[in-house]
């Protein structure tokens, strides 16, 4: 009878664990490094993208055609987020921006919006002043008031340092009740101070009236129209993080 032949053991099978041992902690270091990589431009989109879908979206269509979806659901409307502090100025643009289009009609917002921009301080709103007040007066004009009162919603519930800027054109203010277009530009500006603090019960240490007369012009004053453009109320909404 045949014996059988012993099988010799294989002495080398720890290659294949080794191998693959150091596949995987290749791997794994391939991992570590991708993820420590930072790319700066695809992290603010990421950002921007979660903070949208934590209030800042779903504000067109239906009957939530004006209002944030929030986490698990919760719902935002623009005036609430306008309290919020910690917010930079383009998501303060984008919340005046929508309140303008939802309190204001495609009409008013075309006769008294001139614009509403970013600034270094915050966010301003510029009204044509021929839209608020007759030419060479500081009386607020009646159908203006409901302008101003739906402006002004948006204005106190920010709960923001606010400051008015008179601004006029070049031409003489022509004498009268007032003898430069500084005067007549602040009293314009203090007019909607007073209206803000009288009606819409604003603090007043949160207001201020500024008068720039003729010398900050949008445009040369060259012709009509940018005379019009230049002869303005400008609401400057100041995205403080004070607190008082």
């Amino acid at each position: 009878m045949r014996k059988k032949h012993e099988e010799h053991e294989n002495q080398e099978r720890w290659l294949v664990s080794y191998a693959d041992f150091i596949t995987l902690l290749f791997a794994f270091f391939v991992v570590l490094y991708a993820t420590s990589t930072q790319n700066d431009e695809k992290e603010k989109t990421f950002e921007k993208s979660i903070r949208k879908q934590f209030g800042l979206i779903g504000m067109t269509g239906g009957a939530q055609s004006h209002m944030g979806a929030g986490p698990k659901g919760q719902v935002f409307d623009p005036l609430e987020l306008m309290q919020r502090r910690n917010v930079g100025n383009e998501e303060l643009e984008e919340n005046v921006s929508k309140l303008i289009q939802r309190n204001l009609t495609e009409q008013e917002r075309k006769d008294a919006i001139e614009s509403i921009r970013l600034d270094p301080l915050g966010v301003r709103i510029t009204l044509a002043a021929s839209s608020i007040f007759p030419s060479g007066s500081a009386k607020i004009k009646q159908p203006a008031l409901k302008i101003l009162k739906k402006v002004g919603d948006i204005v106190k519930i920010s709960g923001r340092q606010v400051i008015i800027e008179g601004h006029t054109d070049d031409r003489p203010s022509g004498g009268g009740l007032f003898e430069t277009n500084w005067e007549l530009a602040s009293l314009r500006a203090t007019t909607v101070v007073r209206y803000l603090i009288g009606v819409h019960k604003v603090d007043p240490r949160k207001l201020a009236a500024i008068s720039y007369g003729d010398q900050r012009p949008l445009v040369d004053n060259n012709n009509e129209d940018n005379r019009a453009r230049n002869r303005r109320i400008e609401i400057l909404i100041v995205n403080s993080q004070d607190e008082e």
